[in-house]
């Protein structure tokens, strides 16, 4: 699924808040082999900038990426924002392809609750429905000025765009192996979480949560009155400890990972809504969340879910020489890592 599309080989770029990140993986018959990976840091508000020069230095950026990492192609298959699209599943008559993109260029403004002449529409087939007369399919657009943004910073970095995708699918595919099962993924970003259930190996809920790490660390620094920099130190070294600092660092923290709790429970009645009979396996959390002190464990208590921590490598090959150090930074990766698998697995 993504909101352009053709065939190629590319890598997989993750134009984040906080970093800009970039794997190239190639075909091996089984899994796909890691070619390359890299980061860059981003300065504090540089991708939510609109400025035409700020776009200029996320796409040098972009270049010196390239340039440290060596990928060998220019060809690309870009993250976009969850809180830059809309999904949602929706239930149609059995149709050929070509008759369900007519069927969906015709309904779409009954889903979409955006001008449709202000967004780009794209649908993946998700499979049957509740009887054989139907199917199920996901149904996802994204505003233009949003993907116009992403596509002038891809051209300026000299790069040939293949599609552009949702960062939540993305992730998605990076940490799921093939499973028919029903999970729950929590990616915490710097300044927002994603929230997508998982079942059949396909998104069937997408949301964004405007709740990051940066806004844990900022509940510190109001409670405990520090700076920002100790701020960070303080949310990293005890986290959800109770038992360090009296629980204040707990305290200040706690509310906001509520609310992310608050929002899972939320999203898995709205699924079990639409399917009674399927259970939700497990809770996967990736992303910054997981660096927090008892954060796992707190998640666990708190929605009754078994919590496993995502592999961004898990459905690639890599030298077995590599594996501490990818996995030190699997929680990064996973936007990343599930673009550049687009049509490898």
């Amino acid at each position: 699924m993504g909101l352009l599309n053709h065939e190629t080989n590319y890598f997989g770029l993750d134009i984040g808040s906080s970093a800009i990140r970039l794997v190239q993986l190639r075909g091996s018959g089984g899994k796909p082999v890691l070619v390359t990976y890299g980061d860059v840091k981003v300065p504090g508000g540089l991708t939510s900038s609109d400025a035409a020069g700020d776009r200029d230095k996320i796409a040098d950026l972009v270049k010196q990426l390239i340039r440290d990492t060596r990928v060998g192609t220019k060809n690309v298959v870009a993250g976009l924002s969850s809180a830059n699209v809309f999904a949602s599943v929706i239930t149609m008559p059995k149709l050929s392809n070509a008759d369900i993109d007519k069927a969906i260029k015709y309904q779409a403004d009954q889903y979409i609750p955006m001008p449709l002449d202000e967004v780009k529409v794209d649908w993946s087939l998700l499979g049957p429905g509740a009887n054989d007369q139907e199917i199920e399919v996901l149904l996802v657009a994204a505003p233009i000025m949003a993907t116009d943004k992403y596509l002038d910073i891809l051209e300026k970095s000299g790069l040939e765009i293949v599609a552009l995708e949702a960062n939540a699918t993305a992730v998605a595919r990076a940490l799921m192996p093939v499973s028919d099962i029903a999970v729950v993924i929590l990616d915490v970003g710097s300044h927002a979480s994603d929230l997508t259930i998982v079942y059949k190996n396909s998104p069937r809920l997408i949301r964004s949560i405007g709740i990051g790490a940066g806004t844990f660390v900022k509940a510190v620094a109001q409670n405990l009155n520090l700076n920002d920099e100790q701020a960070q130190q303080f949310t990293y070294r005890f986290g959800l400890t109770q038992s360090k600092l009296e629980g204040q660092v707990n305290k200040a923290i706690a509310p906001n990972v509520d609310v992310l709790v608050s929002e899972i429970t939320k999203s898995i009645k709205f699924f079990a809504e639409r399917y009674p009979q399927v259970k939700i396996e497990k809770l996967i959390v990736t992303g910054q969340g997981i660096a927090i002190p008892e954060y796992t464990n707190y998640m666990a208590n708190s929605t009754g879910l078994p919590v496993e921590v995502g592999n961004s490598w898990i459905n690639i090959s890599y030298p077995a020489s590599n594996q501490e150090k990818l996995l030190s930074v699997s929680s990064e990766y996973a936007v990343a890592a599930g673009l550049a698998q687009r049509t490898l697995v």
